[in-house]
C-alpha cells in the first residue's frame, strides 16, 4: 500500500505540474465561458469566432470575388454559394456553404467550411489548414452577431440504449426516478441490466451526477446469490466548466472482461445472442475506488484511480442464442483470484473534427496500471525466472506494473477520402508476471481478422502466446502485444441506402455516408522470457527488445461501411494457408 501511495504521489505532483496553469486559468473564467459553444466541434468554434470578430467582412447568400480583386482582413460568408477568383487577404469561412475556388485563386490564411463541399483546391493557393465539417451548423442571429446552436448529442448506434420511465429533462440536467440500461450480452452474464435511480444537476460552479444501480444477470441458472446480483453506484462532482477538476467515488459488484478495447459492448453481444461467438472473457470484481480527473473540454483529460478491490473467477452459463444454441459455449478460462490494490492513471487526447466519422485529427490514450496485493494463480506459462509465480494453486505476493497505448491519427485527403492510422501496443512494464485477466491475445475481428480469434494452430503461436499449453478456455497468454492498423476509405453512394448527402426521410436508417473500405494490419504477441531478438517468430523476448518485423502477422482486406453497419472481408498474407474471413461490425473498425 505504501508503494501505492508513493506512486500516487508523484503522479499527482506531475499532473499539477503539467496541468495546474490551464486549469486555474480556465477556472477563473468560467462564468464567461459560452458553455453552449464549448460543446461544438472545434471547427464550429472556430468559425464562430472568426465570423463575429469586428473586422472579419461578412455576407449572407452567394458571394463572388472577381479575378483580380482582393478582400481586405477575413470573409465570412453564410448559405453562400461562394465562389473566390481573386485573393482573400486572410482566412475564408463558408457557414451552410459550398466553396467554388478558380484557378489561380488565394487564401492568404485559413479555409474554414461547414456543411458545404470544396472544389477547386488543386488550383488554388491556400496558405494555412483547410478545415472541414460536413454537418450544417444550426444558428440564429442576434444583430449582426452569430449564436451558434447544438443538437443534443446523438448516438449512431441503432442498439443504443434508452431510460423507459419517468425521464424529466432540462438541457443537460436529468432526473431518472427509475432507469433501466442493458449491459453487453454474453455467455457468463447472458442479459445483464442495471436498474435504479440516477440524477445529474447543472450549476454554476460545476456539475453533479449521482447513479445508485442494481446489476441482475438473466444467465441460467439463476440463483439469488452474488452470481447473478450485484452493485454498481458511483458518484462524481465537477468543480469548473468547460475545463475543471472531476472528483468521484465508486463502488462496484460486477463482471469486468478481460480486454475490452477490442471490440465494443454492443458488437460482442450481438455476436453472442446471435451467432454464439463471445469474443471476450470475464472475472469478477467487487470492491471501491476514488478518482481524480483533470478535465480540458471534451478534448483532453487526465484520470487517477486508486482502488481496494477482490477478484474471483466466473464460469461460463448457459444463456439463450440464436444460432447452433445447442452447442456448448467456450469454457470462461480460470483467472487469478485475490485481493488487490489498483493505482491507475490515464491520458487521453482526442482532437478529431467529429468522433464518431473521425474524419481528420488524433486520437490517443495511455493507461499506466500498478497493481500489488496476494493472489493464488491459475496455471500459466511464464519465464523460467518467475516460474515460480504461475504454479497452480500456489498464493503468493505480487506486484505488477502494466501500460497501454493506443495512438491514432485520421487524414482527411480529400473531401471524401480517408487515410487513417492507428498503433496500439501494451503489456508487462516491471514487476512480477502479470495476472492471467491482464495478459493479451490477438486475432480476430477486432485486431487481425485474417486470423482466427484464439486460434491455436499457429506454430510458433505468437498471436495467443500458449506455447503448447492446452488451457481450458484457450485464453491470451501474451505479455505484451503490438498492433498497426491502416485503411483507406472514401464515399459511394448506394443508392437504396439513406446517405446524409441525401437524407432522405423515406431511406432506410443506416445513418451516414456509405464507404468502400480497404485495409491492412500487422501485429504479434510475445512474452518476456529468454534473450533473444524473436528471430522466425520466437514467442519469447528479452524484456528489452522488440521483435524482429519479419515475425509479424499481417493481412488485408476490403470492406462496404454503411455507418452502423459493415461487412468485411479479410485474407491473411504472412500465412498463405490461413482461409479467407467473411466478418461483420457494427461499428467503425477504429
Amino acid at each position: 500500500m505504501l508503494a501505492i501511495v508513493a506512486n500516487a504521489t508523484r503522479v499527482v505532483t506531475l499532473a499539477l505540474l503539467v496541468l495546474a496553469h490551464p486549469v486555474a486559468h480556465a477556472l477563473a473564467a468560467q462564468n464567461r465561458a459560452d458553455e453552449n459553444g464549448a460543446r461544438l466541434t472545434s471547427v464550429a468554434r472556430t468559425a464562430t469566432e472568426r465570423y463575429n470578430a469586428a473586422p472579419t467582412t461578412r455576407a449572407n447568400g452567394a458571394f463572388e470575388l472577381a479575378r483580380g480583386t482582393s478582400s481586405t482582413g477575413d470573409v465570412a460568408v453564410l448559405n453562400g454559394p461562394v465562389t473566390i477568383a481573386g485573393t482573400v487577404n486572410g482566412t475564408l469561412v463558408a457557414i451552410n456553404a459550398d466553396v467554388r475556388l478558380a484557378p489561380g485563386a488565394r487564401i492568404a490564411q485559413h479555409l474554414i467550411v461547414i456543411g458545404g463541399t470544396i472544389t477547386g483546391q488543386d488550383s488554388a493557393t491556400i496558405g494555412g489548414e483547410i478545415r472541414v465539417q460536413a454537418e450544417l451548423l444550426r444558428y440564429h442571429l442576434e444583430g449582426e452577431k452569430l449564436v451558434a446552436e447544438r443538437d443534443a448529442a446523438y448516438d449512431d448506434g441503432w442498439w443504443s440504449r434508452r431510460s423507459i420511465r419517468h425521464e424529466f429533462r432540462r438541457g443537460e440536467a436529468y432526473t431518472d426516478f427509475f432507469y433501466v440500461a442493458s449491459r453487453a450480452y454474453n455467455r457468463v452474464e447472458g442479459w445483464s441490466f442495471v436498474a435504479g435511480p440516477r440524477f445529474r444537476r447543472i450549476t454554476d460552479w460545476g456539475k453533479i451526477n449521482v447513479e445508485t444501480f442494481g446489476v441482475v444477470r438473466t444467465a441460467s441458472p439463476v440463483r439469488w446469490d452474488n452470481r447473478t446480483l450485484g452493485h454498481d453506484a458511483r458518484i462524481d462532482v465537477q468543480l469548473g466548466k468547460p475545463w475543471g477538476l472531476v472528483l468521484g467515488a465508486h463502488v462496484f459488484d460486477v463482471v469486468q472482461p478481460t480486454e475490452s478495447w477490442q471490440l465494443s459492448d454492443g458488437e460482442v453481444g450481438l455476436s453472442s445472442a446471435l451467432l454464439h461467438r463471445d469474443y471476450r472473457d470475464y472475472y469478477a470484481r467487487h470492491g471501491g475506488e476514488g478518482f481524480v480527473r483533470l478535465q480540458a473540454t471534451d478534448e483532453a483529460d487526465l484520470t487517477m484511480t486508486v482502488s481496494a478491490e477482490t477478484w474471483d473467477n466466473v464460469a461460463a452459463r448457459n444463456p439463450w442464442s440464436l444460432l447452433r444454441g445447442n452447442e456448448a459455449w467456450r469454457e470462461n478460462p480460470l483467472e487469478a483470484v485475490g485481493a488487490m490494490h489498483l493505482l491507475w492513471v490515464r491520458a487521453r487526447v482526442d482532437t478529431r473534427e467529429k468522433q464518431r466519422s473521425a474524419w481528420s485529427g488524433w486520437y490517443a490514450t495511455f493507461d499506466w496500471e500498478n497493481g500489488t496485493g496476494t493472489l493464488t494463480s491459475p496455471a500459466v506459462p511464464c519465464a523460467a525466472e518467475t516460474l515460480a509465480l504461475c504454479i497452480a494453486g500456489l498464493t503468493k505476493p505480487v506486484n505488477y506494473t502494466r501500460g497501454m497505448v493506443d495512438l491514432r491519427r485520421y487524414n482527411r485527403i480529400s473531401p471524401h477520402a480517408f487515410l487513417n492510422l492507428r498503433i496500439v501496443a501494451g503489456g508487462w512494464m516491471s514487476g512480477d508476471a502479470l495476472p492471467l485477466q491482464k495478459r493479451m491475445a490477438l486475432g480476430g475481428p477486432g485486431t487481425l481478422p485474417g486470423f482466427g480469434f484464439r486460434e491455436t494452430s499457429l506454430a510458433p503461436d505468437i498471436l495467443n502466446c500458449s506455447t503448447g499449453n492446452a488451457i481450458s478456455g484457450t485464453p491470451g497468454f501474451c505479455d505484451r502485444m503490438a498492433l498497426a492498423q491502416v485503411e483507406l476509405r472514401s464515399r459511394f453512394f448506394s443508392g437504396i441506402f439513406r446517405d446524409d448527402a441525401g437524407d432522405e426521410w423515406w431511406r432506410p436508417g443506416l445513418n451516414h455516408e456509405a464507404q468502400w473500405v480497404l485495409f491492412a494490419d500487422a501485429g504479434r504477441g510475445w512474452n518476456v522470457g529468454a534473450s533473444n531478438r524473436g528471430v522466425n517468430g520466437s514467442v519469447n523476448i528479452d524484456k528489452d527488445r522488440l521483435p524482429d518485423m519479419n515475425s509479424f502477422k499481417r493481412d488485408i482486406g476490403i470492406g462496404l461501411d454503411f455507418g452502423g453497419l459493415g461487412f468485411y472481408w479479410a485474407k491473411a498474407v504472412s500465412d498463405a494457408a490461413e482461409p479467407g474471413r467473411f466478418f461483420m461490425r457494427l461499428e467503425r473498425r477504429f
